[in-house]
């Protein structure tokens, strides 16, 4: 009985958000997987992406215009690699974070596997990415829109920045 009581009294409490640097930017969001199976699409012969918050250039209704480049537009979208799969050398327009959530493989010349963290800013290339034999599932995390993949050639030629920070693990970026 004791619990209930407990219980009612925080899920009846207002919410209240920890105080921030940046209050005009407090964002609360949520997602639901039934409803983020909906949006499940093959995005190439070796995996799925999934939306779960925010649309991106996969999900993004052919009607419906981009946010602006400047504009807070959070998204997380699971990406499902099969085995052996490998994802190219490649760069975002927008900083992002990757959680591995099962799986492992290799992140250039680091294995990683469920639990590992990875943090790039936006214009640094990375890759390639390599799915164990179990395949790997990651989220991508990021604050803004992403309008489109930069690949890196084989040449090395990329349209890219100087790379300000990337980190592969469990611990904060640089």
């Amino acid at each position: 009985m004791v619990w209930d009581g407990v219980w009612q009294r925080y899920r009846d409490a207002p919410l209240r958000l920890p105080p921030t640097a940046i209050t005009e930017y407090a964002v609360v969001l949520t997602a639901d997987s039934i409803l983020a199976r909906s949006t499940r699409r093959r995005q190439t012969s070796t995996g799925w992406n999934t939306a779960y918050i925010g649309a991106n250039r996969y999900t993004l209704p052919p009607d419906e215009k981009p946010p602006a480049d400047d504009a807070l537009h959070p998204m997380a979208f699971l990406v499902e690699k099969g085995p052996g799969a490998v994802t190219r050398p490649h760069f975002h327009q927008a900083d992002q974070f990757q959680v591995v959530v099962a799986g492992r493989g290799m992140l250039g010349d680091h294995e990683f596997s469920d639990g590992a963290v990875h943090y790039t800013d936006a214009y640094s290339a990375y890759g390639p990415i390599v799915a164990g034999k179990s395949g790997i599932w990651w989220f991508t995390l990021r604050n803004r829109w992403d309008p489109a993949l930069g690949i890196c050639r084989p040449s090395g030629r990329c349209l890219m920045r100087p790379a300000t920070a990337t980190s592969t693990g469990n611990s904060p970026p640089r």
